[in-house]
């Protein structure tokens, strides 16, 4: 087969001149995925930013080190969309030297991408339990002022998001007839004895948790928010395992793509 050199790299004279039916398809076919992958890129970072902007408070429940899931998932847009740009543009420009970078550098993220979901089923448990371990203190201090910046408006809001009540026991976590309590100066400091933050209540009023602990007849959440927590923790989990596998399968299939795409240009169809 003829190849001619253009200037930094050979190619079949049909990607200057004409391209046949095959080639015709395996290119377009490249650029689509490519773009389609772009698309996923943008919808990765935007989910990232929303995630970022309003779930920032779930943050205060586990010491995520600065890697929280929102930053984690910008970052990752921003690479996906940056190769798939890339290789949109080596694809069009019939570039094969480029071509074989971004094969290379996406067989490289795909198996980031494994290695980053199977760590993630890996971490379950250890997640877990970090998420119980740092609600138990956010809880104990419940109240005080200056905990832990805005901690007790944040434990608020997640009681109230997730219709859930103290960590473990529900309700009886802020009691002190019962046993001990989870909620210490709250009960201690705070004289609340027998009485549960407003948060708890399922129709949320000034004063409707007070004297509520040792009957809550109803009114009252009965999950504790570490049980809440870990449902909703498994919910995304789903939903983003179920996402990756989409956009890993585009990835492959647009990898081997580009691959051939790559030998049609260098080596002839």
């Amino acid at each position: 087969m003829v190849r001619v050199y253009y200037g930094d790299h050979f190619e079949h004279p049909s990607t200057h001149e004409h391209l046949t039916t095959p080639e015709t398809v395996a290119k377009f076919a490249n650029l689509f995925l490519s773009f389609l992958l772009m698309v996923g890129g943008v919808a990765c970072a935007v989910i990232g930013i929303w995630l970022a902007s309003t779930a920032n408070e779930y943050n205060y429940f586990v010491d995520t080190n600065g890697l929280t899931p929102s930053i984690l998932l910008i970052s990752y847009g921003i690479g996906l969309f940056f190769f798939s740009s890339v290789a949109c543009c080596a694809t069009a420009r019939h570039s094969g030297f480029l071509l074989g970078v971004i094969v290379v550098t996406m067989f490289l993220l795909i198996c980031s991408e494994i290695v980053g979901v199977t760590y993630a089923f890996s971490y379950r448990d250890t997640f877990k339990a970090e998420v119980k371990n740092h609600s138990l203190e956010l809880i104990a201090g419940y109240g005080s002022p200056g905990w832990e910046d805005n901690a007790t408006e944040v434990f608020d809001r997640i009681q109230i998001d997730l219709e859930c009540c103290g960590v473990i026991s529900g309700p009886n976590d802020w009691s002190a007839g019962n046993g001990t309590p989870l909620a210490t100066w709250w009960v201690e400091t705070g004289q609340h004895a027998m009485d549960a933050p407003d948060s708890c209540c399922q129709t949320n009023s000034t004063g409707c948790g007070v004297s509520m602990t040792s009957s809550t007849n109803g009114t009252l959440w009965e999950e504790g928010c570490v049980t809440a927590l870990f449902d909703w923790f498994d919910d995304q989990m789903i939903l983003f395992v179920a996402a990756i596998v989409v956009i890993l399968m585009f990835q492959i299939i647009n990898v081997c793509g580009m691959y051939l795409w790559r030998r049609c240009i260098v080596h002839g169809f």
